[in-house]
């Protein structure tokens, strides 16, 4: 099944990670971790574990490579699993090698970021195991912490779901509060095709009545938005019938037990601002070992 609208969020790099990284260090510790340096000596040296407390997918591990250098590379990471790999309750996920200080200094903003990513995959690879097979494209949205929009489309697709635009420059989408100022769909569909040709559009409506204007407007996608299941139905037959090139496209507050119901429109996609916007922190820890 097709993993994003635009392309994939399948990897990140180091840049990725350094930014917010660098804002955490600076939050979680602005002059000294007056707790470690009191009780340690800072050359002392330590190795800790990240072990899972619960099953999950991982996502996250990048940051460590950003948190060791802002350490001053004074510790060294073995990992046992990569992001996207599932894990069981009791499993170590990586060990950590180094100064004890330094692994003290990390501990927090480490997981932070991987326990919130985790949680995304996590989450993400529970519904779309569920729906996902029912041929559903279970789509992400722009409803992300702001900075962390990459990461958390990289952990939806770690989970093995499917990025929606990343930005509003990868692709259109001409919403009420666009078409409020248009009599017809055709014509800023028409604008934004001339202007960017080669980009995607998509129309988002909320009514049947708008149904047969989006379908000929020339979209790539149409997007039902809060549409009733009746009303659902019906527009998805009109849509495969009127218009079959056309990607269908549901959203609307959509949990996963509102899924069960839209698992008949196979083929269609399900944008779900759920996997990110209210995820929980995965239950991890870093276990210093003596």
């Amino acid at each position: 099944m097709k993993r994003a609208y635009t392309r994939p969020i399948s990897s990140v790099s180091y840049q990725d990670y350094e930014i917010l990284a660098k804002l955490a260090w600076a939050e979680d510790c602005p002059d000294e971790d007056i707790t470690s340096i009191s009780l340690f000596p800072p050359d002392l040296p330590a190795s800790a574990r990240l072990n899972a407390r619960e099953p999950g997918v991982l996502c996250g591990v990048g940051v460590v490579e950003v948190l060791n250098e802002l350490a001053g590379d004074t510790i060294q990471t073995e990992y046992f699993k990569k992001d996207g790999d599932p894990f069981q309750t009791g499993e170590t996920l990586l060990s950590i090698q180094g100064s004890l200080v330094a692994i003290l200094r990390i501990e927090r903003i480490l997981l932070n970021f991987i326990q919130y990513l985790s949680g995304i995959s996590t989450r993400t690879s529970e519904v779309v195991s569920q729906y996902g097979q029912k041929g559903l494209m279970i789509l992400d949205t722009r409803k992300t912490l702001p900075g962390y929009r990459k990461l958390a489309k990289y952990a939806v697709f770690c989970g093995g779901g499917s990025n929606h635009r990343l930005n509003l420059s990868e692709m259109a989408m001409i919403k009420d509060n666009h078409l409020a100022l248009y009599s017809s769909a055709k014509e800023p569909v028409g604008k934004i095709k001339a202007r960017f040709p080669g980009k995607l559009v998509e129309v988002e409506i909320d009514s049947l009545s708008q149904l047969e204007d989006a379908a000929f407007s020339g979209a790539d996608v149409i997007l039902l938005d809060n549409f009733s299941l009746p009303d659902s139905k019906e527009a998805f037959e009109i849509l495969k019938r009127i218009a079959p090139g056309i990607l269908v496209e549901f959203s609307g507050s959509i949990t996963p037990e509102k899924l069960g119901a839209l698992s008949e429109f196979s083929g269609a996609g399900v944008s779900m601002g759920y996997l990110t916007h209210t995820t929980r922190f995965l239950d991890l820890g870093l276990d210093i070992e003596h």
